[in-house]
């Protein structure tokens, strides 16, 4: 009986801590993580810079290099970040577990006291008082019944709080475990890209017939060969569907899961470094992204360069409104075929040297435009979420 009592006059709403180990291993995580994202952004801002130069071949070796190592620091960055997260996976199982152990025993404790309480009242208040001794030993008969009692109903409370803090822990371990798969993805997909970078600029090192002279003859070329690809977009677009395929809706989901920019729309060190117009925002993602249509389309044109030129695909959203996707390294769809929002249409690319890329490429992105009403206009006032 007094097991019973103290358990139910000291029950209370024991939460499970995070021990020591897991503190410091988070902690330091997040320190490590924090110190990494600093190298990236000082990396970046380093590429921004080199980007900004006018386009030569040793530029365009210096851009990878950066490229790569940026890539590097990312792929160490996700690499922690997954460590972190598996840290906090294992916290919250052990949380788990640990709840799961205490309403366990409080709903064993619990049984023993509802049943003690009944066979009390089953005993009934008469018993009690013809059995007590003494006047003082009734009034601790009585608040000892009332004690119980009342203990029970709030044991129930914190058995219910229990449940909810046992809930929000599984829900908590949901969201860590798809982090975890998208972080895996993310982890294989920047290998990949860094694989592409460090081959894209061993293949520009050690090809003996591309000098400087040759790289600005083919830089040219391309120059003029974009400038007619405008010309082919800017006529695609004029031409593009008046139906109500989006319900006169000109909102658009990004292409990719990406939400940096790198050039902007009109951009001008772009004009400077290329010597040409930016109809575009130039959206840095790893190489192979898969690149999704961003509202119910059909495919208007497909453009595969076979090799190492631009590759391109248009989608006619109607209402006037055409996208283009650019430096794509492979596309899955072909012209007339409708792809309903979210579709995967193909992946990006960009890396120089490889498929899709072209000559105007400085490193793996999306070159995403919109057109309405056979107009370039800037994709960031249409873009959503």
């Amino acid at each position: 009986m007094k097991k019973i009592v103290a358990f139910i006059v000291g029950l209370g709403l024991v939460v499970g801590s995070i021990t020591p180990a897991f503190a410091d291993l988070l902690s330091d995580k997040t320190q490590e993580l924090n110190q990494l994202r600093q190298k990236i952004e000082e990396q970046q801002k380093l590429l921004d810079s080199a980007r900004k130069r006018s386009a030569t071949l040793q530029n365009q070796l210096d851009i990878l290099q950066k490229q790569i190592e940026v890539a590097e620091l990312q792929l160490q960055a996700i690499g922690t970040q997954i460590e972190k997260t598996n840290a906090e996976i294992s916290r919250t199982n052990n949380e788990l577990v640990d709840a799961e152990v205490q309403i366990y025993e409080k709903k064993r404790v619990l049984r023993e006291a509802i049943k003690e309480s009944y066979m009390r009242r089953q005993t009934g208040i008469l018993e009690v008082v013809l059995g007590s001794s003494d006047l003082s030993e009734l009034i601790s008969q009585l608040e000892y019944i009332t004690t119980i009692e009342s203990r029970i109903t709030g044991s129930l409370t914190v058995l219910q709080e229990l449940n909810v803090i046992l809930k929000e822990s599984k829900g908590k371990l949901e969201i860590a475990d798809r982090e975890l798969k998208e972080l895996q993805a993310s982890k294989q997909l920047e290998q990949h890209s860094l694989g592409v970078q460090v081959g894209a600029k061993d293949a520009l090192l050690h090809d003996a017939t591309l000098t400087e002279a040759e790289y600005q003859k083919r830089l040219a070329e391309a120059v003029i060969e974009q400038q007619r690809l405008q010309q082919e977009i800017a006529r695609l677009a004029a031409g593009s569907r008046r139906d109500a395929l989006n319900q006169g809706n000109y909102s658009l989901l990004w292409p990719v899961p990406s939400r940096q920019i790198s050039a902007g729309f009109h951009d001008a060190d772009y004009a400077v470094r290329f010597k040409m117009q930016h109809n575009a925002i130039d959206i840095p993602t790893p190489q192979g992204t898969p690149v999704r249509t961003p509202a119910d389309a059909f495919v208007a044109k497909v453009y595969d360069s076979g090799g190492t030129g631009y590759s391109y695909l248009v989608l006619d959203h109607g209402n006037g409104m055409v996208t283009v996707y650019g430096h794509m390294s492979s596309m899955n769809v072909g012209v007339g075929q409708f792809v309903p929002v979210g579709s995967v249409v193909g992946l990006s690319g960009g890396t120089p040297g490889t498929r899709g890329a072209g000559w105007l490429t400085t490193g793996p992105h999306l070159h995403f435009e919109v057109w309405l009403d056979g107009q370039a206009r800037n994709p960031l006032n249409y873009l959503v979420g």
